[in-house]
């Protein structure tokens, strides 16, 4: 009755546009902060939020399913950039390793979802179909279903809410997931051929060499610096294969004969 006797629906307070156009909100001091209290920014949605990781906001993005494990327990370092989510969210949570490893958890407050190993297991779409050629060796669970005979004749008139089976006669097509790059979040490659992680390399590659520059420059520099002491004199050297005083062993006319002496 209120809304007909006086709708306010066309009313907006100066308060409610300054809320959705962020006015007066001061960007980060530095990047890296922890957001995870902090509401998603709107703009980024949108994609057309210019404070870039200086935005007090968090930058979410939208298909993150898998809570971070690390971010659990405070130790995820890559804030918006990380392709897990940063929100508890039970539904969400990782699966525990050592319920679907071993069948059992003996964490009474275990914080990671125990999936029974049978829901897993889906049914196989040949012997729905009428037959698998595996047999009992399918990876798939073979269900026995009773069909129904009106959908077999041509019609059912219960339709989705039958309690028989309508076949469905179509052949299954294995489903091709395309290789996700855990760095952009694209389809089609992986990470080692990433267009940003070769930027990354080629940028890393060029300081790399200009920091082998400056040290081989500086050590040359050091060597001419360096005074050089006078040589040594011969008469007090004796060489360790014949005996004898005034040469090296590597000139000794025993190692090379036709090497001419000092």
């Amino acid at each position: 009755m209120q809304e007909v006797v006086a709708n306010l629906d066309h009313v907006k307070f100066d308060l409610e546009y300054a809320i959705d156009q962020q006015l007066g909100v001061q960007p980060l001091p530095f990047t890296g902060m922890d957001k995870s209290g902090a509401p998603v920014c709107h703009f980024f949605k949108l994609s057309i939020c210019q404070r870039g990781a200086n935005c007090p906001f968090r930058h979410v993005l939208g298909d993150k399913a898998i809570v971070c494990k690390h971010w659990l327990r405070g130790l995820c370092k890559k804030g918006d950039q990380c392709e897990f989510l940063h929100e508890y969210d039970m539904s969400k949570m990782p699966e525990c390793y050592f319920y679907a490893r071993f069948g059992r958890c003996d964490n009474k407050d275990c914080q990671y979802q125990h999936i029974d190993p049978a829901s897993k297991i889906k049914d196989c779409p040949w012997y729905d179909r009428g037959f698998c050629k595996h047999g009992a060796t399918c990876k798939h669970r073979h269900r026995r279903k009773i069909m129904c005979m009106n959908y077999l004749v041509g019609f059912c008139p219960e339709g989705g809410k039958c309690k028989f089976v309508h076949p469905l006669w179509e052949l299954p097509v294995s489903e091709q997931k395309g290789t996700r790059c855990h760095i952009c979040n694209e389809y089609g490659h992986k990470a080692n051929h990433c267009h940003r992680n070769l930027a990354t390399k080629s940028v890393n590659k060029q300081l790399v060499d200009e920091i082998f520059e400056q040290r081989s420059r500086s050590q040359q520099q050091q060597i001419k610096i360096m005074p050089r002491g006078a040589p040594r004199d011969l008469s007090r050297i004796t060489c360790f294969r014949c005996g004898q005083k005034g040469h090296y062993a590597s000139r000794c006319a025993e190692l090379f004969p036709n090497l001419p002496r000092p």
